[in-house]
């Protein structure tokens, strides 16, 4: 008789890893906004260091991803409501293409997104860069306007990475959304920054001069909290078709 197989999924085999036994006293006392299907197939947990793919890690009805390789994965969560959210560490975040994960997800859970798709991505990947960079690694991009700027930039991103208290501090992205707009939340653990109270836009496909202000002219609202070690963006939705009245 063949034994029947769960759906797969990327799941931390490792029972004594730092944060697994909080995760499971929060989610217990419902201090996690989870949603869960009848199986309770939601919270994914992995390893993001020894992960070769997480493309596919967010696939429903898994809603959120926690890297246990992250120092703390599980701070600050039940203070971060999302219907979607993954949260890796900053070496994950920078072997795996999170933010392509994180905008095939969405697109997945909602398909008229896939007008606006590239908008979101650009964003999303600004944001992420700039937690990795200069949040987390807090590494000064200045250093990258010379070539041999460059290389000590390139030489400090690799040392740093290899140093855990810098490779472990997570990057959170955390996203919710109605039937109108979604709000994406890009979180670090860096020392955060004084954003600029005006940063003019720049054309989406710019080689150079990318940043907040390519943010904000891709988004309809950007904010930062926490002392900008949060951004928050705000995207409108484009009208579903399917719910439009024809004529």
């Amino acid at each position: 008789m063949k034994r029947s197989t769960p759906p797969p999924a990327i799941i931390n085999r490792a029972a004594d890893k730092r944060g697994l036994g909080r995760f499971g006293r929060l989610a217990a006392a419902g201090l996690l906004p989870l949603r869960t299907d009848e199986h309770g197939r939601t919270l994914v947990l992995f390893e993001g260091a020894g992960t070769a793919d997480v493309g596919d890690i967010l696939c429903p009805p898994a809603a959120w991803a926690i890297d246990l390789d992250c120092a703390s994965p599980d701070h600050g969560l039940d203070r971060l409501p999302a219907r979607l959210l993954v949260r890796a560490s900053t070496v994950a975040t920078v072997h795996h293409d999170i933010v392509g994960m994180v905008v095939e997800a969405l697109i997945q859970r909602l398909p008229r997104l896939d007008s606006i798709g590239i908008d979101i991505r650009l964003a999303l990947q600004e944001a992420v860069s700039n937690a990795v960079m200069h949040g987390n690694l807090c590494l000064d991009g200045r250093l990258r306007s010379s070539r041999d700027g460059l290389a000590a930039f390139t030489q400090a991103m690799q040392r740093r990475l290899a140093d855990p208290r810098f490779g472990r501090r997570p990057v959170t992205v955390a996203v919710d959304w109605n039937h109108t707009h979604m709000i994406i939340r890009v979180e670090d653990r860096g020392r955060g920054f004084k954003p600029p109270a005006i940063s003019l836009p720049v054309e989406p496909k710019a080689c150079s001069g990318r940043g907040i202000g390519q943010i904000r002219a891709l988004c309809q609202r950007v904010s930062f909290t926490n002392g900008g070690r949060r951004i928050t963006m705000r995207f409108c939705l484009p009208a579903d078709d399917a719910a439009q009245p024809t004529t």
